[in-house]
C-alpha cells in the first residue's frame, strides 16, 4: 500500500515553537517515532527535504542543549528558522533572554548521494578511490570544523553563543578509534581562535545517551 506523501511544513508546522526542555523531549521523541515508522517519512529525512533539515540540524542540537545543565528546565526555548544571525532563543525564568548560533560542518554532497543511494536500493555508495586510512578521513574532518569555525570567528557575534558540533560518533567511534584526543585537538584549536562573542561551546555528537548530554559539552570560551 503507498504512504501518502506529507508536506514537510504541514508535518512541521509547530517546529519552532518555544518549549521547556521536558516539551523539547517529548516533541523529539514523538516526531523521531512518527518518521521511523514511516518508509515515506524516513526517506524525506534521509534526503534532509523541506523542514526535515531543520529538525535535524538545528531542533534535533538545540533539543540536546536543551537537557544540559545550562538550560534550566523552567526555561524556554525554540529555534528560530530563516536567515539571522543566530537559530535558537533560550527565555530564562528571571526574564533574561539568550541567542544560540548553532554549527557544525557536513560533508554535504556526500550526505545527499548516500541518502538517494539509500532510499533507492537500501545501501549507500562505496567510495572507491577513497584510500585514506580511518584515522586519517577523522583528523581531515577536524580540519572542516577548525575551518568552518574561523568563519564564525571572523563575524561579530556579540550577544549571541555559539555552539559547535562535532560528530565523533561516525567518524571515530564506530571504528573503535580513541576519541579522548580527538575531542582535546578540537577544545585546544577552536580555543585559539579570536571569537566576537563571550560564549562558545563543543558539543560531541556520540552513542552516550541523552542523559549524559552533560559529559558532551564542553565551554571553550
Amino acid at each position: 500500500m503507498t504512504e501518502k506523501k506529507i508536506n514537510s511544513n504541514e508535518f512541521f508546522k509547530d517546529l519552532d515553537e518555544f518549549r521547556t526542555p521536558r516539551q523539547m523531549k517529548t516533541y523529539f521523541e514523538n516526531k523521531k517515532i512518527e518518521i521511523i515508522s514511516s518508509k515515506t517519512l524516513n526517506d524525506l529525512a534521509r534526503l534532509k527535504t523541506g523542514k526535515y533539515k531543520e529538525f535535524l540540524e538545528e531542533f534535533y542540537p538545540l533539543f540536546l542543549f536543551s537537557q544540559s545543565k545550562y538550560v534550566p528546565d523552567n526555561a524556554l526555548v525554540r529555534i528560530v528558522l530563516g536567515n539571522q544571525s543566530f537559530d535558537a532563543i533560550v527565555k530564562f525564568a528571571s526574564g533574561l533572554e539568550k541567542k544560540y548560533e548553532i554549527t557544525g560542518f557536513l560533508y554535504g554532497q556526500y550526505e545527499s548521494e548516500d541518502a538517494i543511494s539509500i532510499n533507492q536500493r537500501g545501501y549507500s555508495k562505496i567510495r572507491i578511490g577513497d584510500t585514506r586510512d580511518l584515522e586519517s578521513k577523522a583528523y581531515d574532518y577536524l580540519e572542516e570544523v577548525i575551518l568552518n569555525a574561523k568563519k564564525k570567528a571572523n563575524k561579530n557575534y556579540q550577544g549571541v553563543a555559539i555552539i559547535i558540533l562535532l560528530d565523533v560518533f561516525y567518524y571515530l567511534e564506530i571504528w573503535n578509534l580513541d576519541t579522548k584526543q580527538f575531542i582535546e585537538k578540537a577544545i585546544e584549536r577552536i580555543r585559539e581562535l579570536p571569537f566576537n562573542t563571550n560564549e562558545v561551546y563543543i558539543m560531541v555528537k556520540n552513542s552516550n545517551p541523552v542523559d549524559l548530554i552533560d559529559k558532551n559539552i564542553y565551554r571553550v570560551i
